[in-house]
Parts: structure tokens; sequence; C-alpha cells
């Protein structure tokens, strides 16, 4: 059997978006790892790559996990969103990490900073890999995110409370997500450190996250009382036309509330640890 390493990249993204742009049709991806569904996300979002049909066969703890880390959630449901990826999950999955497109297959390699990918072309083996995917598929769940992907945050977040207010949550997203010491990004945490920032209502902010699917606005209500015990953010009563009034998140020390969107990434990175 013939192996060419001949696939390779700066990261697993890159060498993703180039493996994957030799792919055509229905593209099968087994058994892959959470880093792994990063990467792919980055393929088709950072690289810019021509993505086939992807169907994603894996274990249901792995995309649990994706579904769990904000980072990688949101960036495989834009994919899910645009058509180009679905997921399913069983039990029974292959234990070495593969895609094929049924003329060739790939299997992953990335150690430390080193990456690439194993073509195999023979046509007998690579068609009975991919016959035998097709019954798994067939008989595997389809598994729900529940995860908004970006860019239908961005365009919400834009609609309903402007483009300085998306600006602001893309920019401490992009902080976190480059400073790996931070604990695990906490969306709904930013969403109300952005708020806070453009004094938004507690109330639309939440009901915003949840019709998203972000989170509940119990938990929304849940972390801002977490940052008021912390001294981050304050509230006061905003009125209304009908009924008790609002509360109207403000950022709780002065210094902050002038503070433009690097700072304020600053910020959350130092709630975050």
């Amino acid at each position: 059997m013939e192996r060419e390493t001949n696939v390779h990249g700066a990261g697993l993204g890159e060498t993703l978006a180039t493996a994957l742009g030799e792919c055509s049709g229905v593209t099968y991806v087994i058994d892959p790892w959470v880093g792994f569904l990063e990467a792919l996300a980055a393929a088709g979002r950072e690289h810019d790559a021509d993505l086939p049909v992807v169907r994603v066969l894996a274990r249901a703890e792995t995309l649990r996990a994706a579904r769990k880390d904000f980072t990688v959630g949101s960036k495989l449901a834009d994919l899910v969103e645009a058509g180009d990826v679905s997921l399913r999950a069983a039990d029974d999955v292959s234990e070495s990490t593969l895609f094929t497109d049924g003329d060739r297959l790939f299997g992953p390699v990335a150690v430390g900073e080193h990456t690439g990918a194993l073509r195999e072309t023979a046509e007998s083996f690579v068609g009975g890999v991919y016959e035998t995917l097709d019954g798994q598929w067939a008989d595997a769940e389809s598994f729900d995110l529940r995860t908004p992907g970006r860019t239908t945050i961005r365009e919400t977040m834009t609609d309903e409370f402007g483009a300085t207010a998306r600006e602001d949550f893309e920019t401490v997203v992009d902080a976190i997500e480059g400073d790996r010491s931070s604990r695990e990004l906490d969306e709904v945490i930013v969403s109300l450190l952005v708020a806070a920032k453009n004094e938004l209502l507690l109330y639309d902010v939440s009901k915003w996250g949840e019709d998203l699917g972000v989170a509940s606005k119990a938990t929304f209500s849940r972390r801002k009382n977490d940052l008021e015990e912390m001294d981050v953010v304050e509230t006061e009563k905003s009125p209304t036309d009908v009924g008790r009034p609002r509360q109207r998140l403000t950022l709780a020390d002065d210094r902050h509330r002038d503070a433009d969107a690097d700072q304020l990434a600053v910020l959350a990175q130092n709630v975050l640890h």
C-alpha cells in the first residue's frame, strides 16, 4: 500500500485546507478529536478553503466537548449553518482518524508543531473504506450543536445593538482565543461586559442570547450577579413605558467606562483568569 507524505502546512488548519481542497463530492471525516474539528472550522474560515460537502462521523463525547467549547462550537456552527458540514454521532466509529472522498484517503498527522496528512489512492482500498463509511453514516444519529455560528452572532448583534457593540465583542473574543493561558472562553461573561461598556439593558442582551441559543436568561442573570460580586459590573434602573424599570448594565470602575475594545479585552481576560 503506497503512501505519500506530501500534504503539509504551517498548522493543522492549513494542512486540512490543502488536503480537503483536493477532495470533491461527499467527503467523510471519521473519528476526529476536538482540535481536528477546530482546525476543520479554520480550514473553511481562516484559510478560505473551497470545502467539499463534509460528513463528520464522531464519538458523541467528542461532539459534546466541541459544543461545550464556544471557540470550537461557534466556528464549526458557521460551516453547519452554511450547509458545508453535517455531524452525526456513533459509538462504533473507527479508532483511526481519517477523511476520504472515495478517490483518495488522508490520515492526518499532528505531532507538536509538525502537521501533515498521509495520502492513499489505491482504488480498491479507498473505495472499500468509503462504502463502509456510507453504511456507518446511514446508521448514525444526527448531532445538534445547539450553538450559534459566528456569522449569525455578528449579524444579529449588529442588528440588535449596533456595529460598535459587535466590534467590541469580536475584539474581546479574538484576544481571549489568542491567549491560551486564559481559561475557557465564557461567551456569556463576554456578552455582559460588552453590554456594560455600551450601557445596554440586561433584558435586551439576555433575550438576544436566549433567542440565539447562546444561553438562557437565567444563566445571563447568574453571570451578571457574579460580575457584580466581583465589582466589575453595576446596574441602574431604567424606566419603561409599561411595567417595572429594567436594569441597565454599566462598568463599575469609571476608568473602564471610556475604555476602547482592546482595554475591554484586557479586563475580560483578567475576569476569566
